[in-house]
């Protein structure tokens, strides 16, 4: 039986936290052992990289957190060699059984259509319930792992509902993936011709490109004619998720691209030697050098 059932990326400075949900399921973890249950997690450094080095080698984990359920038992700086330093705890008996997949961070809202849906700790039926929300209720929702949404409550507590009974908004939650995976790419290198991660960085066309395949649309390789796609906006009703356009000569050739994130912002990959940065796009710098922009979410 595997040791652990699921995992979360949480992007962290210029690399991310790994967060794994340790199996309840497992016999080491089980209630039954917990008299051996931190020695247990002391033996876990060679599962753990084994786990970064499998799935993570192209991307640079800061942190590894243990999860069983909501309760955090070790805190890991990762870094080699480590040793795992596990906090006193003792297990909820929460049963995890989802499939290891990675939770897309959003932020966006959604509507409860059930007449009672249980917020529960985890992301399964199995996880116990730590509060309740009525039909009609709008909360914030600001993740998703396989069929279940991550929501924030109005006293800051976060849990899991069931997708199955949240109506999300279907606009912005792509809009939410766009702009997220955006931001978790800040700090990434100019990389000429780069168009995803594992090639150590990306061309000003290639971050966007990557960050709207990741919500499910295809984008042209090329600056000039991603500005084909979509439907034009004007400058004075940008909305974040859309592309906005760039001529640095001045001359109205486009041979820019960004993505528009709300505030007067952009997130960009510049040029050669700079990296994926956010820029105020009100100065007169860009004013001069703007061309057009498009909706490719609507």
């Amino acid at each position: 039986m595997d040791w652990f059932k699921c995992y979360n990326l949480i992007k962290d400075g210029d690399g991310y936290v790994l967060e794994i949900y340790l199996n309840p399921h497992a016999s080491e973890f089980s209630k039954e052992l917990c008299s051996s249950f931190k020695e247990n997690i002391l033996g876990l450094d060679e599962q753990i990289r084994y786990l970064v080095k499998k799935k993570f080698s192209d991307i640079k984990i800061n942190v590894v957190k243990l999860l069983l359920g909501t309760l955090a038992v070790a805190t890991i700086p990762f870094t080699a060699p480590f040793n795992v330093k596990a906090s006193a705890a003792t297990t909820s008996g929460a049963q995890h059984t989802t499939t290891a997949s990675t939770m897309t961070v959003l932020n966006t809202t959604g509507v409860v259509t059930a007449g009672c849906l249980n917020v529960r700790q985890g992301p399964s039926t199995n996880y116990g319930a730590i509060h309740r929300l009525w039909n009609s209720n709008r909360v914030k929702v600001i993740g998703k792992l396989n069929q279940w949404y991550k929501i924030q409550l109005s006293d800051g507590r976060t849990g899991w509902v069931s997708g199955t009974y949240l109506r999300v908004n279907a606009k912005q939650q792509l809009v939410s993936t766009v702009v997220s995976t955006a931001k978790s790419l800040l700090g990434t290198p100019y990389v000429w011709g780069g168009e995803s991660p594992r090639e150590g960085g990306f061309d000003c066309s290639g971050l966007t490109q990557y960050a709207f395949k990741q919500a499910g649309y295809s984008l042209n390789r090329v600056s000039v004619d991603q500005a084909k796609q979509g439907v034009y906006v004007s400058r004075a009703s940008l909305q974040p998720g859309d592309l906005i356009f760039y001529s640095f000569k001045g001359n109205g050739v486009i041979d820019h691209v960004g993505i528009f994130i709300g505030n007067g912002r952009m997130i960009h990959s510049p040029k050669p030697g700079d990296a994926v940065k956010t820029t105020y796009v009100g100065t007169s710098y860009w004013q001069s050098r703007y061309v057009t922009a498009r909706r490719i979410i609507r």
